[in-house]
C-alpha cells in the first residue's frame, strides 16, 4: 500500500470515527469500541487505526483514559472547525490551498488590529517563539508547530477566541497534508518572520504591513498559476 493511500485510509477512518460519535449521540466520556472491535468493523489495520485516533485526540475529540479505553470529550467550538475543515479538504490539494487562502486573507484583514494591541511582552514573547522556529529550521527539524507557534501568538492578544479556534483548526488540518514538506529547511521561511518581528520591535507599522504581505505572497500562500492573487495593501 503507497504512501499516499494510507493517508487517505486514515482521514477515511478519522471521518467514519466522528461519524460514529455523532451517529450514536455519544456523550462526554462515553468510550468508543475497543481497537478490536474498531478494526474489525472498520477493515483496517491497528496502526492506521490507531493514526486516526492520535489525530481525534490531537483535536480534543477524544482522550486515551489508560485501564478503561478511548472516551469523548466534552463538545467545544474547536471540535466544529476542525471537523467542518476536515471534512472539507477531503484530501484535495485544492481544499487546502483554499483553506491556506481564506487564513492569509485573515490574518492580513486583522495585522492592523495586531499592530495596535502587540505591547513589549507580547513582542518579546514572539522572539522567543522566532528564536525557537530558527533553531528547528537551522536544525533541520519539524517547523510547523514552531511557525504555528510564532502566529498564534501574533493573534493570541487580540482575545478573540472564535478567530483563535478558526486559525487553529487551519493549522491542525495543514498539519495532516504533506508532512515531510514540514522537515525541508527553508532560509527565506525565516527572513519573511524576521521581517515581520522586526517591524514589530522598531514600532514600523508600514515595514509590518509590507513584511505580513511580503511573506504571505510567497510559497504555499502564493496564488496557483491562472488563479487572482489577493490584493490586500496596508491601506486597506
Amino acid at each position: 500500500m503507497s504512501k499516499q493511500r494510507d493517508e487517505k485510509l486514515y482521514i477515511k477512518v478519522f471521518r467514519e470515527l466522528r461519524d460514529y460519535i455523532l451517529r450514536h449521540n455519544l456523550k462526554p466520556g462515553d468510550l468508543i469500541p475497543t481497537e478490536m472491535e474498531l478494526c474489525d468493523k472498520l477493515g483496517v489495520s491497528r496502526n492506521v487505526l490507531r493514526e486516526a485516533i492520535k489525530a481525534m485526540e490531537l483535536m480534543g475529540i477524544v482522550t486515551s483514559r489508560p485501564g478503561r479505553g478511548t472516551a469523548v470529550c466534552p463538545f467545544s467550538l474547536d471540535f466544529i472547525f476542525q471537523n467542518v475543515l476536515l471534512s472539507t479538504a477531503d484530501d484535495s490539494e485544492k481544499a487546502i490551498l483554499e483553506m491556506l487562502n481564506i487564513r492569509k486573507k485573515i490574518e492580513l484583514g486583522y495585522m492592523h488590529e495586531v499592530f495596535r494591541v502587540l505591547n513589549y511582552e507580547h513582542i518579546r514573547n514572539l522572539r522567543e517563539n522566532f528564536d525557537r522556529f530558527k533553531e528547528r529550521q537551522e536544525n533541520h527539524l519539524y517547523t510547523l508547530d514552531a511557525d504555528h507557534d510564532f502566529h498564534m501568538a501574533m493573534f493570541a492578544p487580540l482575545g478573540n477566541n472564535t478567530l483563535i479556534t478558526l486559525l487553529e483548526a487551519i493549522w491542525q488540518v495543514d498539519a495532516i497534508f504533506r508532512p515531510e514538506e514540514k522537515l525541508l529547511f527553508k532560509p527565506e521561511t525565516i527572513a519573511e518572520h524576521e521581517a515581520i518581528l522586526r517591524a514589530l520591535e522598531e514600532h514600523n507599522e508600514e515595514a509590518f504591513f509590507a513584511a505580513m504581505l511580503s511573506h504571505f505572497s510567497m510559497g504555499k500562500y502564493a496564488p496557483a498559476a491562472g488563479k487572482p492573487s489577493l490584493h490586500i495593501s496596508a491601506a486597506d
